[in-house]
């Protein structure tokens, strides 16, 4: 029993890594919006691949991995949409909201069972898995971004629903993506393995 608890340990390090080299090099590919100033604080978006190792941890490895997976695997995207633009409440916030998209997604997934791993069930799954954590994207920037940094509500919220389509946009390429690769037999079963 200790080996598979220390595996499973190892590989929700590796999945973390794995989604912070993601995030990377998707924010270095994709830059939609740069760096747009807003009085106090810098706000940039981008893309961001990073949940394709959280939703991989949370189908192999369940709520926690997926959880701990999305934490982990949000601290590259925390520094470059938070601290380095002067955002404590980005910084500290997005990997929070990273590790909710990766419990929901590991609940979900346990509760489909097999259903999930034949494929088509992916795109839904992702898309719903991140609901939590768009509700809390919201909650930050229309609630506590106006009292942090004095910012206009309705800037606020225009920022968020920018932010918002982005990331559903995001989880549905995630499903698809997602789709294909467990539906390749060799790389389903090599995961497995490494999670079991």
């Amino acid at each position: 029993m200790r080996g598979r608890s220390t595996k499973g340990i190892v590989m929700t390090g590796i999945m973390g890594a794995f989604g912070n080299a993601l995030s990377f090099l998707s924010i270095r590919v994709a830059p939609l919006v740069p760096s747009l100033p807003l009085g106090p604080i810098s706000v940039s978006i981008a893309l961001d691949m990073s949940h394709i190792a959280t939703f991989i941890a949370a189908l192999f490895g369940g709520p926690i991995p997926g959880c701990l997976t999305g934490l982990i695997g949000g601290l590259l995207a925390s520094y470059e949409f938070g601290f380095s633009k002067g955002n404590l409440i980005t910084g500290f916030g997005l990997p929070i909201g990273k590790a909710l998209t990766g419990l929901t997604a590991g609940i979900i997934l346990r509760r489909f069972g097999s259903r999930s791993r034949n494929g088509v069930m992916m795109v839904p799954i992702t898309v719903a898995s991140y609901i939590p954590e768009g509700a809390y994207t919201a909650l930050l920037f229309i609630y506590i971004f106006p009292i942090a940094f004095g910012l206009p509500r309705w800037i606020a919220s225009i920022l968020t629903l920018q932010i918002l389509a982005k990331a559903f946009i995001e989880m549905a390429v995630m499903g698809l993506i997602l789709m294909g690769l467990i539906r390749n037999r060799g790389f389903f079963e090599y995961i497995k393995g490494l999670f079991s």
